[in-house]
């Protein structure tokens, strides 16, 4: 149980981290305005990481006790857990194929 607490905090800390510095990068170049353009980037940018199971991934890695950096690019680059619904490059030709009116002509 103590492992999977360490995950969980793990996880989310690496998945919150990243979002709010590329809010806070952004929120630099209008410092009058920095809280907006930081949570305005911010929260985007969390919704595309748990859409693309980054936390999942970091959770796993955590569980297998990885340490920070492979436990980092397991999270971010590897395609395990990933959606892979529209990965491949044939289901986006047929999807734009059959609905769009090319072949109706």
């Amino acid at each position: 149980m103590r492992q999977k607490s360490k995950a969980v905090v793990i996880s989310a800390f690496w998945t919150v981290l990243p979002c709010l510095l590329a809010g806070g990068i952004v929120g630099l170049f209008f410092i009058s305005d920095f809280w907006y353009w930081t949570f305005g980037i911010a929260v985007p940018a969390l919704f595309y990481v748990c859409l693309d199971s980054i936390p999942a991934r970091l959770f796993a890695g955590a569980m297998r006790g990885l340490s920070l950096l492979p436990l980092l690019k397991y999270g971010y680059a590897s395609t395990e857990k990933r959606s892979s619904n529209y990965s491949d490059d044939e289901i986006w030709r047929y999807w734009f194929f059959y609905n769009s009116d090319h072949h109706k002509r």
